[in-house]
């Protein structure tokens, strides 16, 4: 643990590192919170209720999608909306609540504990766009902190799990180039 304390010390000496990394901790670890409220409030709701809830977001987004009038030359927006409706609706709307779920309570513990949080803010990203594709316009917060914790996950994740072990590989590699200079 001390080597993690000294690790740590090292990387906050730049004044610049230290301001990053205080305010992308804090929010992360406020942001991770918000995301497993988010989580368990939906799985208290929408897992014991016997309805599909997350059905109708689903079919709002894909008509969203589907509207006539938005430029798409790649066809992407048609492509998503109907692979959308296929696999979400069509095929497995039941999984699909439980996914949301799961992964919100997921991406919330990986920003709570400070842990590969480049990945957890992509598919918070993911998650939020789908959102507001469905009509869901209050996520725009959420998509910049997702947007900014992709972008600085280094110091987001510092104090955290993935600093930690960043910590143990680069001590483990110096222990090992000063055991090859004797």
């Amino acid at each position: 643990m001390t080597d993690y304390i000294n690790f740590v010390k090292a990387q906050l000496k730049d004044w610049k590192v230290a301001v990053l990394t205080l305010v992308l901790t804090v929010a992360r670890i406020l942001f991770g919170y918000a995301w497993i409220t988010a989580g368990f409030e939906k799985a208290t709701t929408w897992l014991s209720d016997g309805k599909l809830n997350s059905i109708g977001l689903v079919k709002g987004m894909v008509n969203n999608l589907a509207a006539a009038g938005h430029p798409d030359p790649l066809g992407i927006t048609h492509w998503y909306g109907w692979v959308a409706n296929v696999l979400f609706v069509n095929t497995m709307p039941a999984l699909t609540d439980v996914m949301v779920v799961i992964f919100e309570i997921g991406c919330g513990l990986f920003f709570l504990l400070g842990f590969k949080v480049f990945w957890a803010g992509l598919v918070a990203l993911f998650m939020n766009l789908q959102f507001m594709a469905a009509g869901s316009y209050n996520n725009f917060g959420y998509i910049w902190t997702d947007l900014a914790l992709a972008k600085f996950a280094k110091y987001a994740e510092l104090i955290g799990v993935s600093g930690y072990l960043a910590s143990k590989k680069n001590n483990g590699l110096a222990t090992g180039a000063q055991q090859a200079a004797k």
